[in-house]
């Protein structure tokens, strides 16, 4: 028996030999099947929770109760290599590197990577799954550097850090050289969260019911016989313009329901309304007027479409909300700096500390703008030094939905309906097909652009927004005070749209690095990245003026 034993020890070790390191990858799937294996491990008793243990659905046994009650025995049984290895024995390449600290509950754990799983991900590397657990595993630590470890990380595309509710991270010294090598790779690192399903969901109730309310509104206001009034959707271009530059939590989500409430007293409110440019009492030659019941379908698109936006600003609410809390169980017990992370091995933290040498400080900074921004890369660790990133991570697609959706559908639509009737100006079919191109284009090179450079557009795209509603607020005021025509409002605002989008994809061209080499690309920055009027607040303004400072001392010591 003690011979077999050797034998597929020695086995095994072959088997972690012949296949590199940073091949002992599991897949999504492997992870869910993972999660079934352990609930019937804890249905059976074969999986005994701690007195520590959190047993519920949303937590689970510790990964540390898993690894020695399901892991060990089941890869003891299969020949003693990983579990990785026991599901994928020909290993796989590895895409993805998890890096967590094995005190967040298993079901916490699966369900954080599994939601943040990036769609270009198709394997990850997580050590308690990688390393063969009934194994020697100090054997294949000769030093930190030719650590599997660090020849996943090496290997992989993004690493994934899972924060969880008892301590960060950070304070764990293995981790920190993670962070070390991931800055020194260039790596991007991403925050792995939890579903916010239900908190979404409930959101959603609310706005459902503030669109009945607004619904409500619209067919009493239609009983009374009001007359229709631009009053509406001026307040709706406001309450846009004021949810993209508040902060606080309550007033966002009161300007939501308050929009919602807009949309469908529009829907419901007669048909009588400032997108009805284009009625045949408008025009003398009845032949060439748009049908009435054109602008009313028109005008209900319209305002449906934003209502939807509405929703979905409610969802990057929310979505911001969550964002918050896993940056803040990443904090948890983090020092600010990786020398006061621990290790539970003398030998290992000598080695890593010698590794890492003087380069402490920068791996703080890696550290600093992954808490600060919610993600770090090569380009938001180059510009953080000068530019206040805080959540510059959160991808809000407000702006990408007004300007993808109901703006563009309407300015396209209406005027290939006019030139459908033969009443279009060769003037607004140019503009609307070159709106139509741009939108276009934006949306393809958002599509194909690095996690950090899609936030950034999308950023630049709520800025914009912004401006597109001060515009049509100005050309609302012109129209109802001089007089200006509905052909003259509609063709200003064809090329207010025009400018606002040619400005998107130049930002968008020019990437977060590109920007911040022109004159005053920081500021530029400073404003795209920051929410509204924080965007030149005095503690940016002072610390811009601090670093000029040393830089300025800097050069002169040179």
């Amino acid at each position: 028996m003690r011979t077999d034993g050797r034998k597929v020890t020695a086995l095994a070790y072959e088997l972690h030999r012949s296949v590199p390191a940073d091949h002992w990858c599991v897949t999504y799937w492997d992870l869910l099947f993972l999660r079934q294996e352990v609930q019937s491990a804890l249905r059976c008793g074969e999986i005994q929770p701690g007195l520590e243990d959190d047993v519920s659905e949303d937590y689970g046994p510790s990964i540390y109760t898993v690894n020695e009650q399901y892991i060990k025995p089941v890869t003891q049984d299969a020949g003693k290599m990983s579990w990785a290895l026991m599901r994928n024995p020909d290993g796989l390449q590895c895409d993805l590197f998890i890096n967590h600290a094995w005190q967040e509950g298993v079901f916490e754990f699966l369900a954080k990577v599994r939601h943040s799983w990036p769609r270009s991900v198709q394997t990850a590397w997580c050590c308690m799954l990688a390393n063969p657990q009934n194994l020697d595993i100090a054997s294949f630590l000769q030093s930190p550097k030719s650590s599997p470890f660090a020849i996943a990380l090496q290997a992989s595309k993004v690493m994934l850090v899972v924060p969880n509710r008892q301590e960060s991270v950070y304070t764990r010294l293995w981790c920190a050289y993670e962070a070390y090598l991931a800055q020194e790779e260039g790596k991007t690192i991403l925050i792995a969260h939890s579903s916010n399903l239900h908190q979404i969901l409930a959101a959603l109730r609310g706005m459902a019911l503030a669109a009945i309310f607004g619904a409500s509104v619209g067919i009493v206001a239609t009983l009374l016989n009001l007359g229709q009034t631009y009053g509406v959707p001026a307040l709706a271009c406001l309450v846009v313009g004021s949810s993209l530059v508040i902060h606080d939590d309550v007033c966002r989500r009161v300007m939501h329901l308050l929009g919602e409430i807009l949309c469908w007293t529009q829907v419901t409110h007669g048909f009588v309304n400032f997108f009805d440019l284009y009625s045949a009492e408008e025009y003398p030659d009845k032949d060439k007027a748009v049908p009435h019941k054109v602008t009313q379908v028109l005008h209900l698109s319209y305002w449906v479409m934003t209502s939807l936006a509405f929703c979905v600003m409610e969802v990057d609410r929310i979505n911001a909300r969550s964002a918050v809390s896993e940056a803040e169980e990443l904090r948890q017990g983090y020092q600010g700096s990786i020398q006061y992370a621990k290790c539970s091995q003398a030998a290992d933290a000598a080695s890593i500390r010698r590794e890492i040498g003087t380069q402490v400080d920068r791996v703080d900074h890696a550290i600093h703008v992954l808490l600060t921004a919610g993600m770090s890369t090569p380009a938001l660790r180059d510009i953080a030094h000068r530019v206040d990133i805080e959540h510059a991570a959160f991808a809000e697609f407000t702006g990408a939905v007004f300007l993808l959706g109901p703006f563009a559908t309407m300015a396209v639509t209406l005027s290939f309906v006019d030139l459908f009737y033969g009443r279009c100006l060769w003037q607004r079919v140019v503009l609307a097909v070159m709106s139509l191109l741009s939108r276009l284009i934006l949306f393809v090179w958002l599509s194909w652009s690095h996690w950090d450079e899609q936030r950034f557009i999308l950023k630049v795209m709520n800025k914009f927004l912004c401006l597109a509603m001060l515009g049509w607020l100005g050309l609302m005021f012109c129209f109802l005070v001089f007089g200006l025509s509905l052909d003259n409002v509609f063709l200003t605002w064809l090329l207010i749209t025009d400018l606002c989008l040619l400005s998107m994809l130049l930002f968008a061209f020019l990437g977060v690095r590109g920007i911040a080499k022109l004159p005053c690309g920081f500021r530029i920055l400073q404003i795209c990245f920051s929410r509204g009027c924080n965007a030149c607040n005095a503690r940016t303004v002072c610390a811009l003026s601090n670093l000029a400072a040393d830089d300025d001392e800097s050069s002169e010591t040179e």
